[in-house]
């Protein structure tokens, strides 16, 4: 595309940061800090009241090894592999214990805070499985993993938070498993049944 103030060309450089975020698992504060960019001017860059300049594209893209030709060409596919670059391995090990930076461990956090928020619901009134848990999250548009709300639960039953025994599985369709697994619930209740389904 020939003139780069139009609308149709903004949008797709806009829609290029954002693949080069998501690429490199950045989120807009990450690539700020890994550019050297003021968060305001990315800010406005990806909201569409600013729009980019050789000299931006340039200082986007030397750390991944791109030219800002290559950003602001839209004919050049943006490669997988600049997730691989030597200078964002590094920022990522250099600020691993940022996770406001990082696209995952942002998700992770929120989901993590949902769940703390979570356990003083009624829901761990009495002993729930984690099946349970992950379709109450679902029926609030939360959608988190087993693993996840797993990993949460047991960090909370280590910490007194919530009461971890182990029972036997009871599938969706209400049959009773063979194995036992553990089930949760908030301390203060001497219910020993898990919840209904």
């Amino acid at each position: 595309m020939d003139d780069k103030n139009t609308s149709d060309y903004n949008s797709a450089i806009r829609a290029r940061l954002l693949r080069i975020m998501q690429i490199a698992g950045l989120e807009r504060t990450g690539l700020a800090e890994f550019t050297k960019i003021s968060d305001s001017h990315l800010y406005a860059l990806l909201n569409g009241t600013r729009n980019i300049t050789g000299e931006t594209a340039d200082k986007i893209g030397a750390g991944f090894k791109l030219q800002g030709a290559q950003i602001l060409n839209l004919n050049f596919e943006i490669p997988a592999q600049l997730r691989k670059s030597a200078a964002l391995l590094e920022f990522y090990e250099l600020y691993a214990d940022n996770p406001e930076y990082f696209i995952e461990t942002k998700a992770a956090m929120k989901n993590s805070y949902y769940l703390d928020r979570m356990i003083n619901t009624t829901l761990f009134e009495k002993p729930v499985y984690v099946w349970q848990v992950k379709e109450a999250c679902k029926e609030d548009n939360q959608h988190i993993s087993s693993k996840q709300i797993s990993q949460k639960l047991n960090y909370l039953a280590d910490k007194k938070k919530l009461i971890a025994t182990r029972q036997k599985m009871k599938k969706k369709n209400g049959e009773e498993g063979e194995r036992e697994v553990l089930v949760y619930r908030r301390p203060g209740n001497d219910e020993t049944k898990p919840a209904a389904s």
